[in-house]
């Protein structure tokens, strides 16, 4: 990263104390365009994937994947892609896709020089009319602006969804709250159900890590 943003690069945003208080300046000042122009969002998304905490969801979603001989698979809120570039180098055939705004910028970059795989990642709108036989979401639907649409588009667009169900609040309407919002699970499990059937389901306390099979492309 830091060769990346160069003379932008802030190390003392290495810190993740200092970091987060950073963060709530920008989620502060940028509002409703916070995931489309944060900078501290790079960093956050750097710290995130070192710590670990998303192993448990890629284990579970690796086992089903080579239970089914499945390889082809869509990271649909990929961020910076280090789990698309991680997924890669484990000889999945991975295509990654967010919003266009700085962490898709940057992913580009270090895919571009990595891997010689830019051509891997998309915009968000590119993924409509795409056909995956696996795409997963981690922790992406609490910041998505529409959850019933983007759990729509991931149904129409892969066989099977993968994704994990953060902790139950009843009161949470999908609005502006943290990074990590936790979800209305009675909304979201409707709408889910809209669309496919459970057929597989694990635990990441406190999160629920489910696979679920499309009726829209069976």
């Amino acid at each position: 990263m830091a060769t990346y943003l160069g003379t932008g690069f802030r190390p003392e945003l290495t810190d993740f104390t200092t970091l987060r208080t950073f963060l709530d300046t920008e989620w502060a000042h940028l509002g409703d365009a916070f995931y489309k122009q944060s900078v501290g969002y790079l960093y956050d998304l750097t710290h995130f994937h070192y710590m670990g905490v998303k192993d448990p969801f890629f284990a579970f979603l690796l086992k089903f994947a080579r239970e089914h001989s499945i390889t082809d698979v869509a990271d649909v809120g990929c961020g910076i892609a280090l789990d698309t570039q991680a997924l890669l180098q484990a000889g999945l055939d991975v295509h990654g896709y967010d919003l266009d705004n700085p962490s898709l910028d940057y992913a580009l970059w270090r895919l571009n020089r990595d891997l010689d795989a830019a051509h891997r990642i998309h915009a968000l709108h590119q993924l409509p009319g795409r056909h995956h036989r696996l795409a997963y979401a981690v922790d992406v639907l609490g910041h998505a602006e529409d959850p019933p649409d983007l759990i729509e588009l991931l149904f129409t667009t892969a066989d099977y969804v993968c994704l994990n169900l953060a902790p139950h609040d009843p009161d949470h309407r999908y609005g502006p709250a943290d990074l990590h919002p936790v979800l209305d699970h009675e909304r979201v499990l409707a709408d889910l159900s809209k669309h496919g059937d459970l057929v597989r389901l694990g635990a990441q306390p406190p999160n629920v890590l489910t696979v679920w099979r499309s009726d829209v492309r069976r």
